[in-house]
């Protein structure tokens, strides 16, 4: 008595063969469109993130926001009134991902809570890079911006993310 999944599974190993060759290719495609293409995403993303907070600092008449680009496309800000909260967030064309810790300590509780977190860089449309966080596909920079500042200016009391 032959099995008959066997005989299914070994006519089926070719096509899988070809599907699997075929989702190579389309990752080394999508990493070259990434190394090639996300550090302008990133310059973006440190300019909206720039303009965002000089519009929070003119709205508020606050200085209490230091925003630093850092090198190669990172950026960290810090928020020094009550909840202190710390971002900073670095890529890794590589890895394909931005990295990002998030650290906030309220007056109450006086602890230092942090969180790590990423935002991967996805290939959408063929040649056009974007953000990616969970289900949330971020096209252009003033989203994935949003995002993050939101974390820093207007904090939620319970997990931020």
């Amino acid at each position: 008595m032959g099995r008959d999944w066997i005989d299914e599974g070994l006519r089926q190993t070719p096509a899988r063969e070809q599907q699997r060759q075929l989702a190579q290719e389309r990752r080394r495609s999508q990493a070259a469109t990434i190394a090639a293409r996300a550090a302008e995403l990133m310059r973006r993303l440190v300019a909206e993130v720039g303009a965002a907070l000089d519009e929070y600092r003119q709205k508020t008449r606050s200085d209490d926001i230091e925003f630093e680009p850092l090198p190669h496309e990172g950026f960290s800000i810090r928020k020094a009134s009550y909840p202190r909260v710390y971002l900073e967030c670095r890529p890794s064309y590589e890895g394909q991902v931005l990295y990002c810790n998030l650290s906030r300590t309220d007056r109450e509780e006086g602890e230092n809570h942090q969180w790590a977190f990423n935002l991967h860089f996805t290939v959408i449309d063929s040649d056009v890079v974007a953000l990616r966080h969970g289900d949330q596909i971020f096209q252009n920079a003033i989203a994935p911006a949003e995002f993050l500042l939101k974390q820093v200016l207007f904090p939620s009391s319970d997990h931020p993310l």
